[in-house]
């Protein structure tokens, strides 16, 4: 709904881009957003992340022993777990490969109906794993696996990018990302239940065929009910409410919904150093994840638990992911420009946890657990890396580029993480991993500052230029909107806001942040 000068309601519609509009009405408009994107998106990314945590809950149900997953050490009685770091890694090589050429294709493609398509191969992949009878198998499916599961995390990145604005960024990406602490807790007893399984099957197997069938199931609801664009959401909204939604997003799409891919992009993004840091410190971030998800239920069982209960001790890890990440998304969304700051605190919890592993009793199994427990924090602060390159990369070719690179890091870090465990340190307590998470949270926190000190320093460059070029703009007193001013929206892209602008992204001429001299950086 928008307002005239004089308080009239003016007709609206998607081409007709309202000059202002009531600020309650947007408000219900992105709650109808949210109940529409955030379920579904934050139960398709659980899928993902059950799918790739049922292989560690599968270790202590036989697949080990089934699928020749440990070997014995010659001349000892102890075993060697490499080729199950190897099948675990197997899953992140294939994302790696997968996560660059996907994200590219996902700009070009639908991205609904092409991250449907993906989510039903995936689903077909994780069916199959029943088939797997050997070593050499299990490192293939994993491989497939994570090639097609790459499109998830930079598809709905993408689309969060199209559908909310920069300052709602941080929560909604938060909201499904939370989704690995939520299927933690869930998949935890389902996981409980399936491992009582008596048939003619093993019982890791009949997990892989619960995962699949649901996987295939969900991507034909995706495909039916999951909207592509503001624009084209007909079915979900009527034209004022489209126009609105479209009318809002000028200035913050920053090329989102480009679908034409451009090579000099392509070669701005690999010259960026943010880009680079960004991905690095997902790298740093995900070594954590690596070693403590596949390894999770057998470290768990070190603390004295058999193995049913090691899957259930896995809750608490849950609830923390869910906690940390609706606190650092609400939080770096209400106070603006304080994200690399949230990054940085939610670094000390996960250090916590890895010192009181390396350095507690492990005989008092509480303290034991609260350690353990602390360790899945390390997803607040990769939101917050998520956030921070959806902000602050421009143009639709560098933002697909910027997203696949770190969720390159990311691989990266989940393969290096499990080679940091070795079963032979249990008398020690795994304390290379957690000597490896002291390190790596701490790098994260620092390159969080400097990424901090590089963004201002630009900004402040950026604004001094503008104060110096700039002529005075005013704006005609019809255009001022009496129901609120902050509701009104720059009409025209050629047209520079005043000192001290957030910046507004040219979607029609899809500049990157390096060409759009506007473009304001969130710290």
């Amino acid at each position: 709904m928008a307002y005239r000068g004089n308080g009239e309601v003016a007709s609206l519609t998607v081409k007709d881009i309202p000059v202002c509009w009531d600020p309650k009405v947007e408000r219900r408009l992105v709650w109808k957003v949210d109940l529409i994107l955030m379920p579904i998106m934050t139960f398709s990314y659980g899928l993902q992340f059950y799918d790739k945590l049922i292989f560690s809950s599968a270790a202590v149900f036989g697949m080990l022993e089934d699928l020749q997953l440990e070997t014995p050490v010659p001349g000892t009685n102890e075993l060697s777990s490499a080729r199950y770091s190897t099948a675990s890694a197997a899953f992140y090589w294939g994302y790696i490969i997968g996560v660059l050429p996907i994200a590219l294709i996902l700009q070009r493609l639908p991205v609904v109906k092409a991250l449907s398509a993906l989510i039903f191969l995936w689903g077909v992949v994780v069916f199959l794993m029943v088939t797997v009878t050997n070593f050499h198998g299990a490192i293939a499916q994993r491989f497939f696996l994570g090639m097609i599961e790459s499109a998830v995390s930079p598809g709905f990145v993408l689309l969060c990018s199209i559908w909310y604005t920069k300052t709602e960024l941080p929560l909604r990406l938060g909201i499904w990302y939370s989704a690995t602490g939520i299927f933690t807790i869930f998949s935890s007893a389902i996981n409980f239940a399936i491992g009582h399984a008596h048939g003619a099957l093993a019982p890791w197997k009949y997990m892989y065929l619960a995962a699949g069938s649901i996987t295939i199931l969900w991507s034909l609801f995706i495909l039916a009910v999951l909207p592509e664009t503001p624009a084209t959401a007909h079915r979900l909204f009527n034209e004022q409410e489209r126009a609105i939604l479209v009318a809002r997003m000028k200035g913050n799409l920053a090329g989102a919904d480009n679908r034409q891919v451009k090579w000099h992009q392509v070669r701005e993004a690999f010259c960026d150093f943010k880009i680079w840091l960004l991905a690095t410190m997902g790298a740093a971030v995900y070594v954590t994840n690596g070693g403590v998800t596949a390894f999770g239920t057998l470290v768990i069982k070190s603390f004295g638990y058999s193995s049913l209960k090691a899957i259930l001790m896995q809750d608490p890890g849950g609830a923390a992911v869910c906690v940390s990440v609706y606190m650092v998304g609400y939080l770096s969304g209400r106070f603006k420009n304080t994200r690399t700051i949230w990054c940085a605190l939610s670094c000390l919890p996960v250090l916590a946890g890895a010192i009181i592993l390396w350095k507690g009793s492990w005989h008092q199994r509480g303290l034991a657990v609260f350690g353990y427990s602390l360790l899945p924090v390390f997803a607040a602060p990769y939101l917050l890396i998520l956030s921070l390159a959806a902000s602050n990369v421009a143009g639709g070719t560098k933002k697909a580029c910027a997203t696949g690179a770190i969720f390159i890091g990311y691989n990266v870090g989940n393969i290096i993480g499990p080679y940091l465990i070795n079963t032979k340190e249990v008398n020690v307590k795994y304390r290379s991993i957690w000597i490896a998470i002291i390190v790596v949270m701490s790098f994260t926190m620092v390159s969080a500052v400097v990424l901090r000190i590089l963004l201002a320093r630009e900004n402040a460059r950026r604004d001094k230029n503008a104060l110096a070029t700039r002529p005075p703009v005013t704006v005609p007193s019809e255009l001022v909107s009496p129901v609120s001013e902050k509701a009104s929206v720059t009409e025209s892209a050629e047209k520079p806001e005043s000192a001290g602008f957030e910046g507004i992204m040219y979607v029609d001429k899809d500049l990157t942040d390096w060409e759009d001299k506007s473009f304001r950086y969130t710290l």
